[in-house]
């Protein structure tokens, strides 16, 4: 096995700490875990997306979850390992990018160390971390390709093809997101086109990228939508729907989270900015604008996920190329500096005590979760996760189960649904999934209209003394606390049934 294999293996499983460290220990309390989680379950149990479950993206995390649950069991625990594995990915591409853009290797470490410490909190099984994986590689796969040809406008034939192949893929995970990336993927080198060869060639390079958009993974998809013939909840679920979605976190909440999401939330822009001045402005001479100019297209490609919900989570991911970029160009300011050698032996010491530091933190952190297994719930699904929800969930689930003895369906109204209705086996569409722009075109109106049909059912909704998620539908919620009676309270929970 050549040196720089064994190296890489050795990072990666590095990165598997890191990340194992990240994950494994988490409380049972991440939404969007359980809601990726329910997704696939419900793939695993034979549903078919958008007819038996309500989500609004497209459905290949789910699938391909839902073939791991099938092989290795039906547990949340099998989420958190392939949300090592991704994560874990997702780092090691960022290693490897570092790598072809030449930064000192000690150097690329505290970069890492960097990234990981900003997205420490927030690494799981997610959609838009399987876009950015998809995202980087691509990154990656473009940066080698230059290095070795020193050609940023050449036509790559059947390897353009794969490579669309690959990006297409980020439409199968989420539409919205992967056909901007897609767009940008295919046409961004357009922008660099100074005469009529070089016009010839990207027209190539265009059309072949296109193809393999398109070709498999679009066709994919409209097979698997026709087959199942679920074409009109599809497109209700994940486009008429969207328009019901009001709510937004705005872009200018970012300055009011610290002084590290702050400042990036300014430097981020900028650098795109110096990114095209540099680029597309001043035109492209050297390789590091060349290397500069693919960072700059991805980072406009990947940005999108930033909107309409800039929240810290969001803005990270689809700041990651951006930050790449910085990263990158601070490198080449320092490196052409007299005092080279002293900035890399600062590296050097850094970076060694952070990987003995992080190493050794992230080992403690598994050793304790391995330790802390008194805690671990005793639900079904649950095995092996650290929760503190043990009493709350028996006391909810009970009651339903004895409403249900009683030939009494019970919906919870609220986002929080899913945490208990996965332990007894059901799921109850669109309920347990209760977030405004997951409704369908339809919306709150629908929801209300639904339930005016219903008989024999009780709802829980959150009492006035909880936080409700911001996405909360609040006309469904008045419109049971005008119009229904109130039978009572469980937990966080106030219990309404009909006059």
């Amino acid at each position: 096995m050549k040196k720089y294999i064994k190296k890489d293996i050795i990072i990666y499983i590095f990165m598997i700490i890191l990340i194992t460290a990240a994950i494994l220990p988490k409380k049972l309390n991440n939404l969007d875990e359980l809601w990726n989680y329910n997704f696939a379950r419900n793939i695993l149990e034979g549903k078919i997306p958008y007819k038996d479950f309500n989500m609004i993206t497209t459905p290949l995390l789910p699938i391909v979850c839902g073939i791991f649950l099938k092989i290795f069991g039906n547990e949340l625990i099998v989420m958190r390992v392939i949300g090592i594995f991704l994560n874990a990915t997702i780092l090691f591409s960022l290693y490897k990018i570092f790598k072809e853009l030449k930064i000192n290797k000690y150097f690329i470490y505290v970069f890492l160390i960097v990234f990981y410490a900003l997205l420490y909190k927030y690494f799981c099984i997610d959609y838009n971390f399987a876009i950015l994986l998809l995202t980087l590689l691509t990154i990656y796969i473009e940066l080698k390709w230059l290095n070795k040809d020193k050609e940023i406008l050449k036509d790559y034939k059947q390897k353009e093809l794969l490579l669309g192949v690959l990006v297409g893929t980020s439409i199968l995970l989420k539409q919205t997101t992967g056909v901007f990336l897609s767009i940008i993927f295919i046409f961004y080198k357009i922008l660099i086109v100074s005469n009529k060869q070089e016009l010839k060639i990207a027209i190539k390079i265009i059309t072949k990228r296109l193809i393999g958009v398109c070709i498999p993974p679009i066709i994919i998809l409209c097979i698997y939508i026709t087959f199942n013939n679920i074409w009109n909840e599809f497109l209700d679920y994940t486009i008429y729907g969207i328009k019901t979605f009001d709510n937004i976190v705005s872009y200018k909440n970012l300055l009011k989270n610290g002084v590290i999401i702050s400042l990036l939330s300014i430097l981020v822009p900028v650098t795109m900015l110096y990114m095209y001045f540099k680029t597309i402005i001043k035109k492209i001479h050297v390789d590091e604008q060349k290397n500069i100019f693919i960072l700059f297209a991805y980072s406009i490609a990947s940005f999108i996920v930033a909107f309409p919900i800039s929240d810290q989570i969001h803005f990270l991911i689809g700041s990651t190329p951006t930050i790449i970029a910085m990263l990158y160009i601070i490198w080449l300011k320092l490196k052409d500096k007299k005092t080279t050698d002293k900035i890399k032996t600062i590296g050097k010491i850094c970076s060694e005590y952070i990987i003995i530091f992080s190493t050794i933190f992230s080992l403690c952190l598994i050793v304790s979760y391995f330790i802390d297994y008194k805690n671990f719930s005793n639900k079904k699904h649950y095995k092996y996760i650290s929760s503190n929800m043990e009493n709350n969930i028996e006391q909810i689930d009970n009651y339903i189960l004895e409403q249900n003895e009683l030939g009494k369906k019970v919906y919870i109204l609220d986002a929080t649904a899913c945490v208990y209705m996965i332990p007894i086996d059901k799921y109850n569409k669109n309920y347990d999934l209760f977030l405004k722009g997951n409704l369908g075109a339809e919306g709150e109106k629908g929801q209300i209209e639904n339930l005016e049909k219903e008989e024999n059912i009780v709802v829980l909704i959150m009492n006035d003394n909880n936080k409700r998620n911001w996405q909360n539908p609040e006309q469904v919620r008045k419109y049971i606390k005008d119009n229904w009676v109130k039978k009572g309270e469980i937990e966080q929970f106030y219990i309404y049934e009909k006059e």
